[in-house]
């Protein structure tokens, strides 16, 4: 069985989810595809590379992800495909694809296939099913197009450190307003190196700050029970149990916060 994935702003009210997933099993005999997500924000990219380095990067070999968000073709932001642990990645070279990819290997071709339309409105119907069709039935990649030697500049959102404090960025919120910061546990807890720490976000203060184990640690917290945890994902993550920690701080992604060291 062949696994392809969609990544897409389209949204569930229209029809170009269900018209794509037609054209892919009818082009790929026993495919499977699989929804990542509609709902991403019309153009939102790093919403999108967020959402792809977390949620695709850990599916088996040859599965075939095609990604459609913002992706008009022009001569700086050209259709490519990339290939990453023997799966293959579908998508414009329009600024998502740096942040997923930033510290992998990679093989990168741009595609040189003709699409089968003379518009050029949907490149995933018209262009990136027929690519994926090429790849499920064994195409080699350079029948796909030519080798690249770079991704399209991008910006990757770090945190900035100094000595005593750090300048985090909130990355994604998910549909429980629980904000993932820009850090990974595992390189925070190498610069937190044992000391205290609290957070400002906004107008609001916690102090006596530790990472929790669980949302349910939110209990325990008064008034604004706001927790610093670890998505599953393994980033740094400001939650609240039943409830929503973007509504409390009214925060979008984007927005920063700074933590600071005793």
């Amino acid at each position: 069985m062949k696994l392809v994935t969609l990544t897409t702003d389209w949204g569930t009210s229209d029809f170009f989810a269900g018209m794509v997933k037609g054209r892919l099993y009818s082009m790929i005999p026993d495919v499977q595809v699989i929804d990542i997500t509609h709902n991403i924000e019309p153009y939102n990219r790093l919403k999108t590379a967020f959402i792809v380095r977390n949620a695709c990067l850990g599916f088996p070999e040859g599965t075939i992800h095609i990604i459609d968000v913002d992706s008009h073709e022009t001569k700086e932001r050209p259709y490519v495909v990339i290939e990453y642990d023997k799966q293959y990645y579908i998508c414009a070279d329009n600024g998502i694809t740096g942040p997923v990819f930033w510290d992998k290997e990679v093989k990168i071709v741009q595609i040189s296939m003709y699409q089968d339309s003379s518009f050029f409105n949907f490149p995933a119907y018209n262009l990136f099913c027929f690519v994926a069709a090429q790849i499920a039935n064994g195409a080699p990649m350079d029948e796909i197009g030519f080798v690249r030697q770079n991704l399209a500049p991008y910006t990757r959102l770090s945190p900035l450190t100094h000595e005593d404090s750090m300048e985090v960025q909130i990355m994604y919120v998910d549909s429980y307003g629980n904000a993932y910061l820009n850090i990974l546990y595992d390189d925070f807890v190498k610069i937190l190196n044992g000391r205290k720490m609290r957070i400002t976000v906004g107008s609001l203060v916690r102090k006596k700050l530790q990472i929790s184990g669980s949302y349910f640690d939110s209990e325990d917290y008064g008034e604004t029970g706001l927790v610093l945890t670890v998505s599953a994902t393994g980033y740094l993550e400001l939650a609240l149990l039943h409830n929503s920690a973007e509504e409390l701080m009214g925060i979008e992604v984007g927005a920063k916060a700074v933590i600071q060291f005793e």
